[in-house]
């Protein structure tokens, strides 16, 4: 039974509680495909930042492994779930809410920073993907690379587009509904949830988020007016181009 829908709400916001339940990604590989790819640009990590960390599905694994990561995130309720599975590890990361436009670490320098899981994909205007790049170059040492990857065109346009999809978990349920803009080039994805509550009937809770279409061209254009070089833009989970098939571009720049 339901009780009441309580509006549209901020993006992760109801989503965090459920994310990594939705996800079925090995995140495991995810890290050692971003390893290998730093090794084969002779690049070791040291002090890392992961920018856009969510529940720290990837920051976690790096700890795990000994890297001195820090944890950045806008959403409250993804860094709170970031810390708790930190904790329940033993593992001392240090997590921070904020925005990643005009993200500030003072005295921290990074050799390495990573965005994952198409989070530069959330940003819809020019101007704070702008913003974005030039916080990061200030993030970075000299030399340093930064490691993100974005939604290719296939996958909004064709795989998103203006498809539906639907599942239903042990404890709760979820419609995803996309509506795709092709003047804007953005995917407008709205997600129904049904979750329980304390007197066992589930609310409908629902989140909008959007996601844009950054090409390989507009990436290397803002990276060349931003103080990077494209070191890479590979097909995910390969170390071959990324194509027009590609689900999803992984790119590595170099601060110059």
């Amino acid at each position: 039974m339901l009780s009441r829908c309580l509006g549209v709400n901020d993006p992760y916001s109801i989503l965090a509680r459920f994310y990594d339940l939705s996800m079925d990604v090995d995140y495991e590989q995810w890290v050692r495909y971003l390893l290998e790819l730093g090794l084969r640009m002779h690049h070791i990590p040291r002090q890392i930042v992961d920018v856009g960390c969510g529940t720290g599905n990837l920051t976690i694994p790096l700890a795990k492994r000994g890297y001195q990561v820090t944890g950045v995130d806008l959403s409250s309720a993804m860094i709170e779930m970031a810390q708790e599975k930190a904790q329940r590890l033993g593992l001392d990361i240090s997590f921070s809410i904020a925005d990643m436009r005009s993200l500030s670490l003072p005295g921290q320098l990074f050799d390495t920073v990573i965005s994952g899981c198409d989070v530069l994909n959330y940003l819809t205007r020019e101007k704070d993907l702008r913003a974005t790049f030039k916080v990061v170059h200030k993030l970075l040492t000299q030399g340093g690379l930064w490691f993100f990857d974005l939604n290719s065109a296939f996958k909004l346009r064709q795989v998103y587009g203006n498809e539906s999809y639907a599942d239903l978990q042990e404890d709760f349920g979820y419609f995803w509904d996309n509506v795709y803009d092709d003047s804007k080039d953005i995917c407008t994805m709205e997600l129904t949830f049904f979750v329980p509550t304390e007197s066992g009937l589930y609310e409908k809770r629902v989140e909008r988020h959007q996601q844009k279409l950054w090409t390989p061209q507009q990436i290397a254009s803002i990276s060349a007016e931003s103080g990077f070089s494209v070191r890479a833009c590979n097909d995910f989970l390969s170390f071959g181009p990324c194509t027009d098939t590609s689900h999803r571009w992984q790119f590595v720049l170099e601060k110059r």
